[in-house]
């Protein structure tokens, strides 16, 4: 089932009534880098709190595409950006140490390019960037702590009506 995540944009949009559109056009690249924790209070209780990635995404070809970062935002190349607010959370099959698979909407605030008509980005098949595995306690506060991870992102665009007279 979560396998799927990246058809929810699509499958959300026909729940929605747009069943007359055409499928949205996606573009799919794998992101590298890190996810950043800092040790802090929770609720009076020591607790690793993720600040953000810092990352880069990559073509199937290995090329740098964008760079990912605190926001969560994706900066291209080419200088389209996006920002981004998670809709859905899931822990990985993987388990816990692994980075949650997510479902984001997103808004443009770059250049036109390859994001600024970027809608939807789904994050699947994480591979570490969960919580830091060594203990956050009252003597580490304020420590940051930089786990590695990669990660399928989908990142989907508006979908459009299709034409008429089909």
């Amino acid at each position: 089932m979560l396998r799927n995540l990246p058809c929810l944009a699509f499958a959300a949009a026909l729940a929605g009534g747009a069943a007359a559109a055409a499928p949205p056009s996606a573009q799919e690249y794998t992101g590298r880098g890190t996810q950043v924790y800092s040790c802090a209070l929770n609720g009076g209780a020591p607790a690793w709190k993720l600040l953000g990635p810092d990352a880069h995404m990559y073509s199937k070809a290995g090329t740098a595409i964008a760079r990912h970062y605190f926001g969560p935002r994706w900066q291209a190349e080419d200088g389209s950006e996006i920002k981004g607010t998670v809709i859905t959370a899931n822990t990985s099959p993987a388990g816990p140490r692994n980075a949650p698979w997510l479902v984001l909407h997103t808004i443009s605030e770059g250049k036109s390019g390859i994001f600024a008509e970027v809608t939807t980005v789904t994050r699947t098949d994480t591979h570490g960037g969960g919580v830091p595995g060594q203990a956050c306690t009252q003597s580490n506060q304020g420590m940051i702590v930089k786990v590695p991870y990669s990660a399928r992102y989908t990142f989907f665009s508006e979908i459009k009506p299709a034409p008429a007279g089909g």
